[in-house]
């Protein structure tokens, strides 16, 4: 029998041997056979860029306080449009434009009008300096300050720097005599900010009624970032092939009140907060899919090691990368729709008891996801009927459809970036914010977010933050690259 026991054990070993050498035989042939998708791009010639005169004319520009929302002046705004109209004199000589509400649109006509055009978007809008943080700012918010090789203030990166910079290139390209091959339009919402209800959203609309052609559109969304964020060298340029849906949900629990001096067993506050503790514990489900999914597709390859053989093999490792992402929040925002508490309402006093305590959850919708399958998934972790659920009336938006990779369009977005930032590597990935681009979903079925600057860490932290700028010379990359895109078409 210890023979016979023996055998079987061997037997076993034999075989678990044989699954593992096997197993690691198809780990090395898939991480060999895991081919870059980068191209290689042509050296483009210089493109004409006078970094001294762009600088200035993106620095008064930021000086323009053009906020959108409740504070929205129009008299700010119709000087702003002046002065873009004097700054860049042939674009607005040569191409129609067009006021919608306070928002701009161009229209640059091709050499074939009939087929399919293209779409840049870009928003004049900025948000305001929250209050109290002025005295922080090294420079003044709307100086549009020039020291030390940046451009300083409100909207010098988000997004006056992309309005300034498809203007500039799309001025020296006119005075070159160029000429697209088919229709450009370049379209400046004024409310991005907010939503884009009365700037993007009427563009989108009065671009529908002419029987507009769009094949694919480009806004902002996603920059170039340092490698090092994810253990590569060489920095990556991200582009946006989809963005998250926009959502705010109210938790509402209602109690009789009282005096505080004599509570309940169970408040209202109570038991809301017990709710945002379960939902906080028990996220909504991860998921590699999608852009989250294509993203690794294309880094994958530039990767090493064992990392590199992980990518190539995600039917074992996705587990163990989902694990890992989670651990970041803006890694783990790219593969679940996130439920973030954000506001608090309760009693009006400190001695009475609320009647009512409400929580405001603000959630950014993963594609595959919508309002109907939040709302199961809360109801199931909260498990308690007193605490009721309710979409705020406003503002919201399902997660938008995913783009291409295999288009001209993104072989051309690639190719450029490339060649303006050659030593960068290219990938698409989700947009977590939102864009101006879900206005434009009727007119165009690829759109694509890339805003082509890099930005460091802690420039990234500068967007809707305190002092925000961007480098000179980025920003005559920028240029650059909005002059060659357009040179591609």
């Amino acid at each position: 029998m210890r023979s016979s026991s023996k055998s079987k054990r061997l037997r076993a070993f034999i075989a678990i041997l044989c699954i593992l050498i096997g197993g690691g035989g198809i780990l090395a042939v898939n991480t060999l056979q895991f081919p870059s998708r980068q191209i290689a791009a042509e050296t483009a010639a210089p493109f004409p860029v006078n970094q001294t005169e762009a600088a200035q004319r993106l620095a008064a520009a930021v000086r323009f306080p053009t906020l959108s929302g409740p504070t929205l002046d129009p008299a700010v705004f119709n000087s702003f449009r002046a002065y873009l109209q004097t700054s860049f004199p042939t674009v607005f000589q040569h191409l129609k434009s067009e006021t919608i509400g306070h928002s701009l649109l161009l229209t640059w006509a091709g050499k074939q009008p009939q087929n399919p055009g293209a779409l840049l978007l870009a928003h004049m809008d900025v948000v305001p300096v929250e209050p109290g943080t002025e005295k922080d700012w090294q420079y003044p918010p709307f100086s549009g300050a020039i020291h030390d090789g940046f451009v300083w203030g409100r909207g010098s990166i988000d997004d006056k720097s992309s309005v300034l910079a498809i203007l500039e290139a799309t001025e020296t390209l006119l005075k070159q005599g160029y000429q697209p091959p088919h229709n450009l339009y370049l379209a400046f919402g004024h409310d991005e900010e907010v939503g884009g209800k009365d700037g993007a959203a009427k563009i989108a609309k009065a671009l529908q009624q002419r029987g507009a052609k769009l094949a694919w559109t480009l806004d902002e969304g996603l920059a170039m970032v340092p490698g090092s964020m994810i253990g590569l060298q060489p920095p990556i340029a991200l582009i946006g092939i989809a963005e998250k849906g926009y959502l705010t949900l109210h938790l509402k629990v209602k109690s009789e009140g009282g005096h505080a001096s004599m509570p309940p067993r169970e408040t209202a506050v109570g038991i809301l907060s017990q709710a945002l503790t379960r939902i906080q514990a028990e996220p909504m489900p991860p998921r590699l899919a999608g852009p989250a999914r294509e993203l690794f597709a294309y880094l994958g390859p530039e990767m090493r090691g064992f990392r590199k053989l992980a990518m190539a093999n995600l039917w074992l490792f996705e587990s163990v990368l989902l694990k890992q992402l989670q651990n970041g929040a803006s890694t783990n925002a790219l593969i679940r729709t996130t439920l973030a508490p954000t506001m608090l309402q309760a009693s009006p006093k400190d001695n009475v008891m609320a009647i009512q305590a409400q929580a405001t959850l603000n959630v950014r919708l993963l594609p595959g996801d919508n309002q109907a399958s939040v709302e199961t998934h809360l109801r199931q972790v909260i498990n308690d009927p007193r605490v009721v659920l309710e979409a705020q009336e406003g503002f919201h938006a399902g997660a938008s459809p995913t783009s291409s990779t295999q288009t001209p369009a993104f072989a051309l977005l690639q190719r450029t970036i490339r060649q303006t930032y050659p030593e960068a590597l290219v990938a698409p990935s989700l947009v977590l914010a939102g864009t101006d681009s879900r206005n434009y979903e009727a007119l165009a079925k690829d759109q694509y977010r890339f805003q082509p600057l890099y930005l460091s860490q802690a420039d990234l932290a500068r967007i809707h933050g305190t002092n925000e700028r961007v480098a000179i010379d980025n920003y005559a990359q920028a240029i650059a690259f909005y002059g060659r895109l357009i040179q591609g078409l």
